[in-house]
């Protein structure tokens, strides 16, 4: 029923958008209308620092990135399928907003607040994507956004993955769904964001295979025959909440804009300066606070018209604007998670432990989080690179939650913990007339479970604003944070796994630089970690007392040579403890491109070869029960590349790629085991197509 519901409303927003549609006319030489802009928000919600981005939905370079944990910088080790948990390669200890239960496995799957996309667009705007590949490997995803009335946006984003993989028990069933929506009153001094959101995470968890040695000497090359350690367990993870962001302005109000429109172009003018569309296409522009001065960001649509009108309102048209200051903030949240993890034979030997049940395991985790914010920021000034010369921003949140720990189904038994929690945090810039920036933060929270957490940091920016096309810009940041462990490790009951702890606080000191121009961009970042807790080779929580470093160099690259682009990450990595953390010491991805266009540009066509690599390291292993890694010491895994093919091609509004994932798979051997026991799939083709719809 749940799938039925969320196929009939794809096919609802397909159906409608197709009907919609416009024959596009133009010529070569001419921007068609089938590359109408979108523009988008993501919520930064503690700091300053949402902006409107443009909406990549025509580019051809990086399509072939279908995996959500993929891309040109994410490098991910994978329990090799699509959907299933996995772990970083590079080494980010940045602390996340709200209840941390775990290091999440999960986080590049789901519809969170702080990547829910709010879309600004001037006709209704679809996307419908799909893609299948080897392992009955399924990818679906939707996006409609449509402009209900002047000053309300509505829209809507879904992703479904259905992947039953190459070996038994390792199916993922993950679905995604959030509704959006923004609104602005008419004198543009009440906004107001909101969302709900759910996602519905299922896997099988089969606890790898049981002899690597069927693997790696391909001694069983028909993978589904190979034997795991776990025959009946699954994890369950369920997240949804409610979201809602209301601003009062004050202060001067934004000015407005006219159109003057004849019968030969329409022209815009802002503070008399002047921008002219062309006769035939229709073009969506976006006016920012370079063109419009102290004015807000505001998108315009305008087309020729028949009518001779001397002088006429703006389209009716509002959208959130989020480079705008001086404001009254309230935000509330509303979060529920619930964790299962079931296994209908406890006693196969994979667990250390057996604590309650030995007939099957049912341990269940349900958290409710209720928060309240509220924030002041205010400005005076004006420089260039920033809305305002001084910025500060403070505020107070309020979060109430509560926490159970279920252990027996047929008992009911569970443990139920109330928290409260009081977070003050406050920000300050200041720009020293475009030529320098210097931001600076503080937060401090009070309350279970945890308390005491804090952090500072200071940032310098040179030049102040975005300088990409000339000299570049310079970025280096100093910043401490004193935090409690996430809560799994304080405190966890199950019928494999059980403790309690009180680690105290870890401290995380961190020195970063970053060197920016153009396509080029290369940083680097220093770690100082005192008092870190993990999870060690019998997958149970330590700390470790003795301070230790880590060490990050990167780089990242993107070259145009003619029909030629090449795009690199890499990054060089030095831990000083390897018993406590372990990450490649070299890992990075290269993506090689030749692109062209044919047939008077009605096919736009890109073919090259990606490559990922990372040098040999001990991997950590997972333990299902935990939905958590641990660190362990018998098998290397990396010192192998991953290699695809791919073209990418698009017609009009339709883009489409034929991938050959792992081309090289079998021709040097059959180590590639990103985590131990848990190979990565051999050599598959996949085809997908994402298709734009505007009426």
């Amino acid at each position: 029923m749940r799938y039925f519901t969320l196929i009939v409303i794809a096919l609802f927003i397909a159906v409608k958008s197709i009907y919609a549609q416009v024959p596009a006319t133009g010529s070569d030489f001419k921007l068609s209308p089938d590359t109408a802009t979108v523009f988008f928000v993501n919520i930064e919600q503690r700091w300053p620092g949402s902006s409107i981005q443009k909406m990549n939905d025509t580019l051809l370079t990086g399509f072939q990135f279908f995996d959500p944990i993929i891309g040109k910088t994410s490098l991910n080790a994978v329990n090799g399928n699509i959907g299933l948990a996995y772990k970083s390669l590079v080494f980010d200890p940045s602390p996340e907003i709200g209840f941390r239960f775990a290091p999440s496995v999960v986080n590049y799957y789901l519809l969170r607040n702080d990547n829910i996309r709010y879309y600004q667009s001037f006709a209704p705007y679809s996307n419908v994507a799909y893609s299948f590949g080897a392992g009955k490997e399924q990818l679906f995803t939707v996006t409609h956004s449509q402009n209900i009335a002047r000053g309300l946006s509505l829209g809507v984003d879904m992703r479904i993955i259905n992947s039953i993989g190459n070996y038994l028990r390792q199916k993922s069933d993950n679905s995604s769904v959030a509704f959006q929506g923004q609104f602005i009153t008419d004198n543009q001094r009440y906004a107001a964001l909101f969302n709900y959101r759910s996602n519905r995470y299922k896997w099988r968890e089969n606890g790898g295979i049981k002899y690597d040695s069927l693997f790696t000497e391909n001694l069983e090359p028909e993978r589904n025959r190979i034997s795991i350690n776990l025959e009946s367990a699954e994890n369950l993870i369920k997240e949804s909440g409610v979201f809602i962001q209301q601003y009062y302005y004050f202060g001067r109000n934004p000015r407005k804009a006219e159109v003057i429109v004849d019968e030969a172009e329409t022209t815009l003018i802002f503070e008399n300066k002047e921008e002219v569309v062309g006769e035939a296409d229709t073009t969506f522009i976006s006016v920012n606070k370079e063109v419009v001065g102290e004015a807000d960001t505001t998108l315009i649509s305008k087309k020729k018209v028949n009518i001779p009108v001397s002088k006429a309102e703006l389209p009716g048209r509002l959208f959130y604007n989020p480079e705008r200051s001086d404001f009254l903030r309230h935000t509330f949240t509303y979060t529920r998670n619930a964790i299962l993890y079931t296994d209908g034979n406890p006693r196969s030997g994979f667990y250390p432990e057996i604590f309650i049940d030995s007939v099957k395991t049912f341990d269940s985790i349900f958290h409710h989080e209720f928060s309240n914010e509220f924030v002041f920021e205010g400005g005076i000034g004006r420089a260039r690179g920033s809305g305002k010369a001084v910025l500060l921003r403070a505020g107070i949140e309020h979060t109430f939650g509560i926490y159970k720990n279920g252990f027996n189904k047929d008992k009911n038994d569970s443990i139920s913990r109330k928290f409260n929690r009081i977070t003050t945090f406050a920000y300050l810039s200041a720009n020293a007339f475009g030529v320098a920036k210097a931001e600076g933060k503080v937060w401090v929270t009070n309350g279970a479970p945890f308390n005491g957490d804090k952090g500072i940091s200071a940032m310098l920016t040179l030049p102040a604003f975005d300088n990409s096309t000339s000299w570049g810009n310079l970025t280096a940041s100093l910043g401490v944070n004193a935090l409690q462990p996430d809560y799994i490790f304080q405190y966890h009951y199950s019928n494999h796994f059980s403790w309690e702890n009180s680690f105290g606080q870890q401290t995380i000191l961190s020195g970063k630089v970053m060197y920016a121009r153009k396509f080029l961009k290369a940083g680097f970042n220093f770690y100082t970690l005192d008092g870190y807790v993990y999870f060690d080779q019998n997958a149970k929580p330590v700390r470790e007392n003795a301070a230790f470093s880590v060490s990050q160099l990167y780089g990242l690259a993107e070259i145009k040579l003619g029909h030629f682009d090449i795009h690199a990450f890499a990054t060089w990595q030095n831990v000083t403890n390897t018993e406590v953390l372990r990450v490649p010491d070299l890992a990075g991805r290269v993506s090689a491109y030749y692109s062209v266009a044919l047939f008077k540009r009605a096919l736009y066509l890109q073919t090259g070869l990606s490559l990922m690599y990372n040098t040999a390291f001990y991997g950590d292993a997972y333990m299902p029960a935990l939905r958590s890694y641990y660190v362990q010491n018998e098998v290397k895994t990396g010192s192998y590349p991953y290699i695809d093919g791919f073209i990418n091609f698009r017609v009009k509004r339709a883009r489409m790629f034929l991938v050959m994932k792992h081309l090289n798979s079998g021709f040097s051997g059959y180590n590639y085991m990103m985590v131990p026991s848990y190979p990565m799939a051999d050599r598959g083709l996949r085809f997908g197509v994402s298709w734009n719809f505007f009426d």
